[in-house]
């Protein structure tokens, strides 16, 4: 039988990203879809050059009227649109997430050594930045596999990642939204009485 000169693992750490910079790469990702999109209508819109297309009405609506029939231009529209729904909801998980960790960081130390008996987001850290990893890379594929190739199979090789990255986010969201100071012990209780937001 044979075997394989060397052990085969599963290694995740290449797409590990903090929620910090992972929503910092939504916001931009959503941005530059945003400006793509504007820059495309703009094309059609000034297709019969900037002053025409600005200034005559009929002309700015048989130029609208092109650009919602370009099959490029629907299927560019729909992923940009997409994008910006799940967007908002993504930062603001992130951000969230990003100063929960932030402040656990500054009481239990940067190697989160907190109370053993609580459960912690130092805990599931490598947890949490595998899921980011994964929400941004999903975002990516979805938008600009869609934009620059078309619907299959950018659709789903970028939602799949992106719901399996939201869908680890929840336990480290319930740690930070459920967490009771009293789960710590007395030492560490008297830390999140006192901490200070870094600047």
């Amino acid at each position: 039988r044979y075997k394989l000169p060397c052990e085969v693992k599963m290694d995740f750490h290449w797409i590990e990203m903090t929620a910090g910079k992972a929503a910092l790469a939504i916001f931009v990702n959503a941005f530059a879809g945003k400006l793509y999109m504007t820059g495309l209508r703009a094309s059609f819109q000034m297709s019969d050059g900037i002053i025409k297309g600005i200034m005559s009405p009929n002309a700015f609506k048989a130029n609208a009227s092109k650009f919602e029939k370009d099959e490029d231009a629907k299927v560019a529209s729909k992923a940009q649109l997409n994008n910006a729904e799940y967007s908002g909801l993504l930062c603001a998980a992130l951000l969230f997430l990003h100063v929960a960790v932030q402040g656990e960081e500054q009481i239990c130390g940067p190697n989160f050594v907190c109370d053993g008996t609580a459960v912690t987001l130092g805990n599931m850290n490598s947890q949490i930045e595998t899921a980011c990893g994964l929400i941004v890379l999903g975002s990516l594929v979805h938008l600009w596999g869609q934009i620059l190739v078309g619907p299959f199979p950018f659709q789903t090789l970028g939602g799949l990642p992106r719901y399996i990255g939201m869908f680890m986010l929840v336990p480290a969201l319930q740690v930070a939204t459920m967490r009771n100071v009293k789960q710590f012990s007395p030492e560490y209780q008297s830390k999140f009485a006192t901490v200070t937001v870094p600047e």
